[in-house]
């Protein structure tokens, strides 16, 4: 028999999934999805013409056994494009949240001002602290993964692997989408910590959107949909507890 807590920790998962796949009848969403998209094909076929590029100048390539055959250059720069693309698809969570990251906080806007009416107004983020913002994201994500990368060639400690690093990362990542509209970086992240434990649960549920199939290409959607529900619906979470520590949310599904 299932645990009362696990049982009730599950129901609320599904029912802030439920939520947030609201966010698909906003229209505004098909556009960031659009623009997070191409962006991060235009990220993916830039690294792999960089790595063909950079693996056919290196000089050992044409030196000693390598270059009495015809066709290693071309085997090299493949197995580099296939270690790159290896390295894209795990690195595609915060890829896509970094080419979707301007507009994420305006969609965040959209969600609060139709499910949480009660909650304060979001301050106007500065265009030049969002690119930053998502080439934080960006860098980050690509620096622990590339660390990471041994373990990704290891089935089924890939996929552990894989989740535990993705569930902090993006964890952390949508609730500073969403918490840096109100208070400051440096108290969003004070506010993660404070609510660390319940920010990796959900953070485990972000991770399983981003290798669904279907799902992941609208995984930046339901993830800032997502946080949003998370950090305002229940008492006690993050921005509910520090601006209506005493009211009820005001819920719209």
């Amino acid at each position: 028999m299932p645990h009362p807590l696990t049982t009730v920790s599950v129901k609320r998962e599904l029912s802030d999934l439920r939520l947030a796949f609201g966010v698909l009848r906003e229209p505004f969403a098909w556009l960031v999805l659009l623009a997070g998209l191409v962006g991060t094909l235009l990220v993916f076929a830039g690294i792999v013409w960089l790595a063909w590029w950079l693996i056919g100048g290196l000089d050992w390539l044409n030196q000693g056994w390598l270059a009495k055959t015809s066709w290693d250059d071309w085997m090299f720069r493949g197995v580099g494009s296939l270690l790159v693309l290896v390295v894209g698809w795990f690195t595609f969570p915060l890829i896509v949240t970094a080419m979707c990251g301007v507009f994420l906080e305006p969609l965040a806007d959209r969600i609060e001002l139709r499910h949480y009416p009660l909650a304060p107004v979001p301050r106007k983020v500065p265009l030049g602290e969002q690119i930053h913002s998502s080439l934080r994201v960006l860098i980050r994500g690509i620096g622990w993964n590339l660390l990471a990368l041994p373990f990704y060639f290891i089935p089924v400690l890939n996929v552990v692997v894989y989740v535990l690093l993705n569930s902090f990362l993006l964890s952390r990542e949508y609730f500073q989408v969403v918490a840096v509209r109100h208070v400051s970086l440096a108290v969003a992240k004070n506010l993660y910590r404070a609510h660390r434990k319940e920010m990796l649960r959900g953070g485990l549920t972000l991770a399983l959107l981003f290798v669904i199939p279907g799902v992941n290409l609208c995984a930046p959607l339901l993830a800032t949909a997502w946080m949003v529900h998370r950090v305002w619906l229940r008492e006690g979470s993050p921005l509910r507890a520090r601006f209506h520590p005493d009211t009820d949310s005001v819920v719209t599904p």
